[in-house]
C-alpha cells in the first residue's frame, strides 16, 4: 500500500512539474526587430497578432544609459537647409546608405533625404525607463533597482497591454523578464534575434568582439557574417533621441 501511494504521489509531483513547465513556456519573452517595436508602438498594436493593444516600449538600461547614450525616439520635425519644415508619418525616419539618406513617408507617399542638406531634427523619447540596474558613483557597481518589479507591474494598472523590452543587446532584458509577472499583460517583447539568445537586439546591439567594424550600432556595419543579422534600434537606423527627455 505505501508502495503504491509513493508511486501516486511521484506522478502527482510529475504532473505538477509538467503542468509548471507548460505555463512556463507560455510567460516566455517574444523576440521581435526594432523596426516592427516601432511600428507596434507607432501604431499602438500587438506586433505579433496585429490587433488594437495599448504599447509600451521599456527601456531597462541605466538612467544614464537612457538619456546620455540615446533611446527609442520619434522624429516630430526635419528642418532642412532650405527652410523647410518636414513632418515625417508616424514619426517613423530610417537612416539608409550607411547613414547617407533619411527615408520617411509623409501622407504615405514614400520620400528621401540626403542627410547632407538636413539643418536639424528634432525628436522626442517613445521608451519608458524603468531600470533593472542603477548606477553607484562611489563604488562604480550597479546594485539591482530593489523597485523593478514593481514598477513594471504598475504599466498594467496604466492600462498597458503590451510591453516591448529593451536594454544594450538583448541579454539584461532575458534575465530581468524573470523579475515581474507576465500574466499582467497581454503579451511581453524584447527586441533581439528570431532565436532570442543571442544578444544581439536591444538598442546597440553585440560589439562583436569588435571584429569586422564591429563597434555598437549604425546603420550598415557589417553584422551579416553573424548567423543572425543585428536587430538592434541603432543597426536599423531607427530615430533616437539624446540628452534629458522632458516628461
Amino acid at each position: 500500500m505505501k508502495k503504491m501511494v509513493r508511486i501516486f504521489m511521484v506522478a502527482l509531483m510529475v504532473s505538477m512539474f509538467a503542468t509548471g513547465i507548460a505555463y512556463a513556456d507560455d510567460a516566455v519573452l517574444i523576440p521581435i526587430t526594432a523596426e516592427q517595436a516601432f511600428d507596434a508602438y507607432a501604431n499602438q498594436e500587438d506586433p505579433r497578432t496585429g490587433a488594437s493593444a495599448v504599447v509600451a516600449i521599456v527601456d531597462v538600461r541605466t538612467t544614464a544609459e537612457y538619456y546620455w547614450v540615446g533611446t527609442c525616439a520619434q522624429v516630430d520635425t526635419i528642418l532642412t537647409t532650405k527652410g523647410e519644415e518636414i513632418i515625417p508619418d508616424n514619426g517613423k525616419v530610417i537612416l539608409r546608405a550607411n547613414s547617407r539618406i533619411l527615408e520617411f513617408e509623409v501622407d504615405g507617399e514614400l520620400s528621401v533625404l540626403n542627410v547632407k542638406h538636413v539643418d536639424e531634427i528634432e525628436t522626442s523619447s517613445i521608451a519608458t525607463n524603468i531600470p533593472y540596474k542603477t548606477w553607484n558613483d562611489e563604488s562604480c557597481e550597479k546594485p539591482l533597482n530593489e523597485d523593478f518589479s514593481l514598477e513594471i507591474e504598475a504599466l498594467a494598472s496604466k492600462g498597458i497591454e503590451v510591453i516591448i523590452m529593451m536594454c544594450r543587446s538583448g541579454k539584461r532584458t532575458c534575465v530581468c523578464s524573470e523579475c515581474f509577472d507576465f500574466s499582467l499583460f497581454d503579451a511581453v517583447y524584447e527586441i533581439d534575434q528570431p532565436d532570442g539568445e543571442n544578444g544581439r537586439g536591444g538598442f546597440q546591439g553585440t560589439s562583436y568582439g569588435d571584429a569586422y567594424n564591429g563597434f555598437r550600432g549604425f546603420p550598415g556595419r557589417k553584422t551579416s557574417f553573424q548567423e543572425h543579422e543585428s536587430v538592434s534600434w541603432s543597426d536599423a537606423g531607427l530615430p533616437i533621441h539624446i540628452g534629458w527627455c522632458e516628461d
